[in-house]
């Protein structure tokens, strides 16, 4: 029995050089399924709270953080438009990265979900390996989801 070919890929985007990869591999699965393809950002900037700044500087950069994610997110739809993808659309949402790639998994009820795998950088990674498995496990056990985990030099697991 042949598998049915996906027809909605999430592609968890991070930011930053780190996400190249993650991008490239879920265009390239959308374009070779003819899926449509989301690009999905979350913006957590809780750190913020615990600064003493103004509740209302706080929701200044909470804002400008959202302007900045959409245009990335646009930048990677023309992107994958360009490459042959006919079904592009994004998410930006705030938040805790967990809570929210559980409820679109839910919402969505997408085949993959491609998302990066941790690697050392100058910031904190929301994952560490143990942490990214373990969710993996949970999403996998909770939905009927595959995701794959790109490493920065294209490989996946």
């Amino acid at each position: 029995m042949t598998e049915k070919p996906p027809m909605h890929i999430i592609c968890a985007v991070r930011g930053g050089q780190e996400s190249r990869s993650t991008v490239t591999h879920a265009i390239n699965m959308a374009v070779e399924h003819g899926a449509r393809l989301t690009f999905f950002h979350v913006m957590d900037a809780e750190f913020l709270g615990s600064a003493s700044l103004a509740m209302a500087t706080v929701r200044t950069v909470y804002s400008e953080l959202h302007e900045m994610g959409v245009f990335a997110m646009l930048i990677l739809c023309d992107r994958a438009a360009r490459r042959g993808v006919e079904i592009i659309d994004y998410l930006v949402r705030e938040g805790d990265i967990r809570t929210h790639l559980r409820d679109l998994a839910n919402e969505t009820h997408a085949e993959i979900l491609v998302m990066g795998y941790p690697t050392r950088s100058p910031g904190t990674n929301v994952f560490n390996v143990d942490g990214l498995e373990e969710f993996v496990r949970m999403l996998r056990d909770e939905s009927d989801l595959q995701i794959v985990l790109v490493r920065p030099d294209g490989t996946t697991s």
